[in-house]
């Protein structure tokens, strides 16, 4: 069988770290994933990850970053990288 023709029909899976995959529709999932809401072409589903899964790092390591005693705070910066507003700056 040859999952890279358009007629395979895939499904999207993420597992407990919220890590993205595809997966044939006629398979079980491997152990440790479940179904995304969305199905369809190799393309869409590729295109769906794309669209969802905008930070790959695992779920335990973003909550542990997230949650980090004594991590210094660059002025106007989140931990992010992303800049804050002035509105967000501590005076």
């Amino acid at each position: 069988m040859n999952d890279d023709t358009e007629d395979t029909k895939y499904k999207v899976v993420v597992n407990d770290e919220e890590q993205f995959s595809i997966w044939a529709v006629d398979r079980p999932n491997p152990n440790g994933w479940r179904d995304a809401p969305k199905s369809g072409s190799k393309s869409e589903c590729l295109a769906y990850i794309e669209e969802v899964w905008i930070d790959m790092r695992p779920l335990s390591l973003r909550n542990k970053m997230n949650n980090s005693v004594g991590v210094p705070e660059l002025p106007g910066v989140h931990l992010n990288g992303n800049h804050r507003k002035a509105s967000e700056r501590k005076s």
